[in-house]
């Protein structure tokens, strides 16, 4: 179980508030880390889930409520990642954006085969729900066992999407007409439709497993 300590709470609200007036990203996370003696976890918390105002009012104005009608562009192993971490029993993160995160960097690479057909799944199961347009889920080509995945994706799918292994990811996401799929930030940030899907099943299958961050700053 993954506690929030009151040292975080206060460290994420000095965080944003020193972000929100404009200091460098870099320098205020090395202050409060410092000043609340953060552990590393704790550090990848700041850093992926507390923004500065304006970056958040940026954010929630990209993102829909609804994909119906809409190509939907999935950056794959951000959402699979995503849900294979609260399949995995881990807990994840309502961040101040809106979006759910987890802090997979802090702890662990890769994903687990055996997981793989469960994550799928899932995604499958909320596409059927969403109705887009159509849907691409792309994999980034330079991880391993990439094409094993997109194979067995392609599999899973039975049709209901088109797998594509791109040389750098972010770019094919980025250059792609539709809503985006992902809970990166630095892809979101650049997106002009965004929306959470793997958030979206969280909050209805591992709510257990959600911590809201948002709320404590």
């Amino acid at each position: 179980m993954f506690l929030i300590r009151e040292e975080v709470v206060e460290a994420s609200r000095d965080y944003k508030y020193l972000l929100s007036r404009g200091y460098k990203q870099k320098v205020v996370l090395d202050l409060v880390t410092s000043r609340y003696g953060l552990s590393s976890i704790e550090r990848t918390l700041l850093l992926r889930c507390v923004h500065s105002s304006r970056d958040v009012e940026a954010i929630r104005s990209k993102r829909v409520d609804d994909v119906k009608q809409y190509p939907l562009i999935i950056d794959g192993y951000n959402v699979l990642l995503t849900l294979h971490t609260v399949i995995e029993d881990m807990e994840v993160f309502l961040c101040d954006d809106g979006f759910v995160r987890d802090l997979r960097k802090s702890y662990r690479k890769g994903i687990d085969l055996r997981i793989l057909e469960d994550t799928v799944d899932l995604i499958k199961k909320e596409l059927l729900d969403l109705t887009p347009s159509s849907v691409t889920i792309v994999l980034d080509k330079n991880v391993s066992y990439s094409a094993h995945h997109a194979d067995k994706i392609k599999s899973l799918m039975g049709g209901l999407a088109e797998v594509v292994l791109a040389d750098k990811a972010d770019i094919r996401v980025l250059g792609s007409d539709g809503v985006i799929a992902s809970s990166d930030y630095v892809v979101i940030s650049r997106a002009r439709k965004v929306y959470d899907v793997a958030g979206e099943i969280i909050k209805k299958k591992f709510r257990n497993k959600l911590i809201d961050i948002s709320s404590l700053i």
